[in-house]
């Protein structure tokens, strides 16, 4: 017997030194899957466009990304000349933090871009430029970008009233009163949202309207199916801004800085919009808030009311949690030197809005209006 086992022993041994075990790790439903390791190849592609925002178009086909071993929740490196940029592989802006890089994929097409930022500007890539992506870590930001995922029904008849459908909202924060500043999606875009947003705001009594998003062109493409706020905008109660997302901007502070004299020297109650009344929208609420005296609380609790109303995101849940903290971010981004608590907000504000060239009458103009 002790012969026979050492026999076995012997040949378990045997195998093993022929056969090297291999890690077992999980998969996101908790089944165990075989860790290999597997190299893959990189991708080489061009920049062929890039849009106002600077986000940039390549010529690789989410095909043949897909078909080289790449998917969602991957980190990647792009290498732009001498550069190197880390990002995951994603299918919408909000995947990611604001300012970082990501890989969006959309229909069959890849494209390279920064949340909130201008990729171009950032990376000096143009029509032409040459990148490389490679595999950083295979499926590093899956669960992130799971979470992240969200999805919107273009439908009225899935959302419980015409306000959460438009995302239209009046701003009380702080010394807002309700019934002075709203926020919606573009009244004015010609989606399923547009009609119930132009109603509302209509209804509200709006004198002025901050258009975010739309320049002369596109506003008029759709004059036929916005009647009110076609007047609104022949009797100079509209300003057109068409801004970019990349707050952090030359150019998006100049053009929020004639969005928010545009108020000052005009009645309200405001109308506030981009095209979501989501992201544009977000940070120019975020500005007058704390300019306003709200609180960290009341902001934030603002700013997630859209993520609420398109996606049904529900504080204490992963999603709420991961997009939560933007608005702080936001403000830590323009502070300073100033520490982002309660007391300094109309401070942080204040000093931004002087930054982009408002002077202290056109800020104490603003805040009169906005009483």
């Amino acid at each position: 017997m002790k012969k026979l086992n050492k026999v076995i022993l012997f040949l378990l041994v045997s195998i093993l030194l022929v056969f090297p075990s291999c890690t077992t790790t999980k998969t996101m439903d908790g089944e165990p899957m075989e860790k290999a390791s597997v190299v893959y190849s990189e991708v080489n592609a061009s920049i062929v466009a890039a849009d106002k925002y600077g986000n940039l178009e390549t010529d690789l086909s989410t095909t043949t990304l897909m078909d080289a071993g790449y998917e969602y929740g991957d980190m990647v490196n792009i290498s732009v000349g001498d550069d190197v940029y880390s990002a995951p592989i994603v299918s919408t802006y909000s995947d990611v933090d604001v300012g970082n890089f990501l890989i969006r994929i959309k229909e069959d097409k890849v494209y390279f871009a920064i949340n909130y930022g201008n990729c171009l500007k950032k990376t000096g890539a143009v029509e032409g430029t040459k990148i490389t992506i490679s595999m950083k870590e295979k499926g590093s930001y899956l669960l992130e970008y799971k979470t992240r995922h969200l999805t919107k029904s273009e439908e009225r008849v899935d959302y419980k009233s015409d306000e959460v459908f438009a995302n239209f909202r009046t701003i009380k924060t702080g010394d807002l009163d309700a019934g002075v500043v709203y926020r919606s999606c573009n009244p004015a875009l010609g989606d399923a949202r547009a009609p119930y947003a132009q109603e509302l705001a209509e209804k509200a009594g709006v004198k002025t309207i901050v258009n975010l998003a739309d320049n002369e062109e596109s506003l008029k493409e759709n004059f036929d199916t916005i009647t009110w706020y076609k007047d609104m905008y022949n009797n100079n109660h509209v300003i057109l801004l068409d801004m970019d997302v990349d707050y952090s901007s030359q150019d998006f502070g100049e053009k929020l800085a004639k969005g928010f004299i545009f108020i000052s020297k005009n009645k309200g109650p405001y109308l506030i919009h981009c095209n979501e009344g989501k992201d544009r929208a977000g940070f120019a609420s975020v500005i007058i808030e704390a300019l306003m005296n709200s609180t960290l609380e009341e902001i934030k609790s603002d700013y997630m009311m859209s993520y609420a109303n398109y996606y049904g995101v529900e504080e204490g849940s992963m999603q709420y949690d991961y997009i939560a903290d933007t608005p702080y971010n936001m403000l830590k981004t323009i502070a300073g030197d100033v520490e982002v608590v309660d007391d300094n907000l109309p401070l942080i504000a204040t000093n931004y809005l002087k930054q982009i060239g408002l002077t202290d009458e056109d800020i104490m103009a603003l805040k009169n209006n906005l009483k």
